[in-house]
């Protein structure tokens, strides 16, 4: 799983363009399916999917909106791959694009205080790649726990009907396994998945509750528990659960990052600064947002060159940054030590 978001995210396409409110007044209709009012500052964009086959069913895609870390909304794209947000975050904010509740990418927006016009960003998406990978995983995942083949069988057939949404294939064939073994920890984990997947959360967190009993340093089953609750905004439980998914697997990108976004919602910034640097040091290119994220978090510390150096840092990965000049001008005015 922190290998995906890693080798998807060199697919995505970076198109933040302020438009003319005339010139898009088609195209926000298709994406929002509303006429929007002239001069309200929207946020949309277009999610494509390349490399789809003639038999593949279309995947369910989800884009969240981070206001400073805190999550303002979180929709589906419609039939035809567009998403929007009205709602207008106070400064720098985050795009998270999932594919079937799986993090492909992140992308930091610059939205200047009174924005008055709207903001495009496109994504892009290597379908092919994303099944390969989340294939590899259901290999990796169904071998690590031994059960009678037809069981294998079912659960591989399971985790296909999951990746394509047809969530009410999957969950008999899963029910059926838990059946025959109650124990089988990896079975429970995916069964708690589909019910993720579907905004089933009550019945998702009691399948993932069951996998850790049984197998107490499971991480799939730890991290997606945590992910839950940062979704819940119970972020007291999220620090609990991705503490241990932390000491499962060390060297889990995603894990430092959930856990450090968890730990600034609690305001305990120095805790937050040691899992975020440490997701930095695992997975420095695709995660340069976090770099904002510290440099915020030592600016409100009084430390303006530790900050000022986050900057300079992430204009170096991302040198088109929107708001690149009043970043230079903040490095510019406390330079780095």
């Amino acid at each position: 799983m922190k290998v995906l978001a890693r080798l998807l995210f060199i697919s995505i396409t970076t198109a933040i363009v302020a438009f003319a409110v005339s010139g898009q007044t088609d195209e926000l209709r298709q994406a929002t399916g509303l006429p929007i009012q002239i001069g309200k500052p929207v946020i949309y964009g277009r999610v494509s999917i390349k490399n789809v086959g003639q038999g593949d069913k279309k995947p369910a895609i989800h884009v969240s909106l981070l206001d400073g870390g805190s999550q303002s909304g979180r929709v589906q794209t419609n039939d035809l791959g567009y998403y929007y947000f009205l709602t207008i975050p106070r400064g720098n904010a985050t795009l998270i694009f999932e594919i079937n509740n799986n993090e492909v990418g992140r992308l930091v927006l610059a939205l200047a205080a009174g924005l008055s016009r709207n903001t495009r960003q496109d994504f892009s998406i290597d379908w092919a790649e994303f099944q390969r990978q989340t294939a590899n995983a259901v290999i990796s995942a169904k071998d690590s726990y031994v059960r009678d083949p037809e069981s294998s069988k079912d659960l591989e057939k399971a985790m296909k009907y999951a990746r394509e949404n047809e969530f009410t294939r999957a969950v008999p064939l899963i029910s059926r396994i838990l059946e025959k073994d109650p124990k089988d920890f990896i079975a429970w984990t995916e069964l708690g998945t589909v019910y993720f997947k579907q905004n089933s959360l009550d019945n998702a967190e009691a399948c993932y509750f069951k996998a850790i009993e049984l197998k107490k340093d499971f991480f799939i089953a730890l991290l997606n528990l945590g992910k839950l609750y940062v979704t819940r905004k119970q972020y007291d439980n999220a620090v609990l659960v991705l503490s241990n998914a932390v000491k499962s697997l060390p060297e889990s990108a995603d894990a430092h990052h959930y856990l450090g976004e968890s730990y600034l919602q609690l305001k305990k910034g120095s805790l937050a600064a040691v899992h975020l640097n440490e997701a930095l040091r695992l997975s420095p290119d695709d995660r340069a947002e976090i770099h904002l994220r510290l440099a915020t978090l030592y600016d409100a510390a009084g430390a303006k060159d530790r900050a000022a150096a986050e900057y300079k840092v992430f204009l170096e990965k991302r040198p088109n940054y929107p708001d690149k000049q009043k970043l230079e001008a903040y490095i510019k005015a406390h330079p780095p030590k």
